[in-house]
């Protein structure tokens, strides 16, 4: 195996994100840090000076470019330079102690030629068989892919942008009789976003307007591209919880008059089929 590493940063704690990096470092062949903060508020610079490592890179554009486009970008690069595997990861995410070499012997020692995705176990994903791990789609923050099924798959969609990128390659996946593999074993520690309780008593998640429009929008899309893959049960959860909900709870957020815009337009843009980038929703 020789593995490339992509690593996305969004304003990022420095100390956090190089305790993350070094629980999977020593084990792959060489890291892209892909740096979304503005260059003028950017202070990768410093992590990579701590790092000291010959096998790390910073790649920008000096703006956010989410997630689709540099994965992708990185993954030509992987292919161009014989790598077999790409590994995503989030900024917030860690491997338990010895954990990710567990993974790799996992993934080296695999038999079956028709996978398109591996990936860790985490806090947020219910109990997977260790007889049978296969799963329907993996998160993409600690996901492994093999660089032959990446290419033949034609990567993540770009129209996407962010949201739903990994559901929605791992359903294409399926939908070619692909597998896509959980090692039950192997521990991926993920912050899923900084909640707080409100001095009111609600739970808020204060995902950003432009977060809030393409959770939004993109999860609505898949519904109607994988029509038979989700429930109506979640559908009902979702609409309830994530939209009915979210939006009465707006009045308690900052920005709230952007997120009631973003949810807006997230349904406008979902009825009329738009998809691709929409970066609107500045004060």
């Amino acid at each position: 195996m020789k593995i490339l590493g992509i690593i996305s940063t969004f304003y990022p704690k420095i100390d956090e994100l190089e305790r993350n990096i070094n629980s999977f470092l020593p084990w792959i062949d060489f890291l892209i840090i892909w740096e979304n903060t503005p260059r003028v508020k950017s202070y990768v610079s410093e992590l990579i000076d701590r790092l000291n490592s010959p096998k790390v890179e910073v790649r920008t554009t000096g703006h956010n470019e989410y997630l689709a486009t540099p994965f992708n970008l990185c993954a030509r690069f992987a292919e161009e330079n014989d790598f077999t595997h790409l590994l995503t990861m989030d900024q917030d995410s860690s491997f338990s102690d010895g954990h990710f070499k567990e993974y790799i012997d996992f993934i080296s020692n695999y038999s079956d030629g028709d996978a398109a995705a591996f990936g860790p176990n985490s806090k947020s994903r219910s109990a997977v068989d260790n007889k049978n791990p296969e799963v329907d789609h993996v998160f993409i923050s600690g996901a492994i892919y093999p660089i032959d099924s990446f290419r033949a798959l034609n990567g993540f969609d770009e129209k996407l942008v962010i949201d739903g990128i990994d559901i929605d390659y791992c359903l294409r996946a399926k939908e070619k009789n692909k597998r896509i593999i959980v090692v039950p074993t192997v521990n991926l520690n993920h912050q899923l976003g900084y909640r707080y309780k409100h001095w009111s008593g609600l739970e808020i998640v204060p995902y950003s307007p432009q977060r809030t429009y393409y959770f939004i929008r993109n999860t609505l899309f898949l519904w109607k591209k994988y029509p038979s893959y989700f429930k109506k049960s979640y559908k009902k959860s979702f609409v309830k919880y994530r939209i009915v909900f979210r939006t009465l709870k707006l009045i308690f957020e900052k920005d709230s008059c952007l997120k009631f815009k973003a949810i807006f337009m997230a349904l406008m843009h979902y009825n009329a089929s738009k998809l691709g980038r929409y970066d609107n929703f500045t004060k």
